[in-house]
């Protein structure tokens, strides 16, 4: 099951790619968005699906806002946050980035995560 998943993954990577998709590219809305720094550690990366990975975050949250996603062979850094929610904390964050990584398999090895 989980082969049949990452083929879904790696499909919508491609279509993701094609389509230049990349969440909250430079965000313009009207609410007041303070982004926290995230940084996750890893190993073995597949890069477009990575990329896809990250941008799929927003869909699972939709409150959510992603911007300047980089994805490294050792390190994925995006900033993230909530233009509804302005009293949103690392904290928060956390424990929905550690929700989304248990919940969906990640195609690198997570090792660790800062917030701040």
């Amino acid at each position: 099951m989980s082969r049949r998943m990452i083929s879904f993954i790696m499909v919508d990577a491609q279509v993701a790619k094609d389509q230049g998709l990349s969440s909250g590219k430079d965000y313009g809305g009207d609410a007041k968005f303070k982004p926290l720094k995230v940084e996750w550690e890893v190993a073995n990366v597949k890069t477009d699906e990575a990329e896809y990975y990250v941008n799929e975050i927003t869909n699972q949250y939709a409150d959510l806002v992603i911007q300047n996603a980089n994805i490294g062979t050792n390190k994925i850094s995006f900033e993230i946050g909530s233009p509804s929610m302005d009293d949103i904390t690392a904290e928060d964050i956390t424990q929905r980035l550690k929700e989304f990584l248990e919940m969906n398999v990640p195609p690198f090895e997570y090792k660790n995560m800062k917030v701040n």
